[in-house]
């Protein structure tokens, strides 16, 4: 409970001003590019949404408290170590953007380059400014197995070709067999047929 009591007192405005009113700007940016667009387009929407949602957690430093932030306090953990606080950084810049380029509402897209140009440079700011100096091993990955992580990535990807067929191209091996690294085979474990 003392941790949502935090995020809470965080959405208003604290030591870091200048980070909060940056945000405040860009939240505002957002929701006026969200209620702009036009009745049925779903995409957009989407986007402004996510945007909007990633403000709200890199406001509240969400990651810090719904993660484990090990010996980091959970503020350091969301602002410096956690890469996932880089990536919502890197959708509040990408995603106004995209909007702007795939809206029907013409006179939105002025704010639309506005919120990712501003969404970019609070990204490349706060990168610069705190986690360009941080150690790989300190990247908050920890908790993450990397090699099960690979070869679930490499399964999705396998069974995305074969959803997909020829929609999806990862590059093939032959155009019906995906190539996908798992894991390293050791040379004694390797079986070569000659046909």
């Amino acid at each position: 409970m003392e941790d949502v009591n935090e995020m809470v007192n965080a959405l208003w405005l604290t030591d870091e001003i200048h980070w909060d009113l940056a945000l405040y700007g860009l939240f505002l940016l957002n929701v006026i590019l969200l209620l702009m667009q036009p009745e049925g387009s779903s995409f957009t929407t989407m986007l402004g949404g996510l945007v909007i949602l990633s403000i709200m957690i890199d406001k509240t430093h969400a990651f810090g408290y719904m993660l484990d932030p090990g010996v980091y306090e959970p503020v350091r953990y969301h602002e410096e170590i956690f890469i996932g606080t880089y990536l919502i950084r890197v959708i509040m810049f990408v995603a106004p953007l995209s909007i702007a380029a795939s809206t029907k509402n013409s006179k939105s897209r002025g704010i639309g380059v506005v919120a990712g140009v501003g969404g970019g440079a609070y990204m490349f700011i706060r990168w610069y400014m705190e986690q360009r100096d941080v150690s790989t091993q300190d990247v908050g990955l920890g908790y993450l197995d990397m090699q099960i992580a690979v070869q679930s990535i490499g399964m999705l990807l396998v069974l995305a070709r074969i959803a997909l067929r020829n929609r999806l191209y990862l590059g093939a091996v032959h155009r019906d067999i995906p190539a996908t690294v798992v894991v390293d085979i050791a040379p004694d474990d390797v079986e070569v047929q000659v046909a």
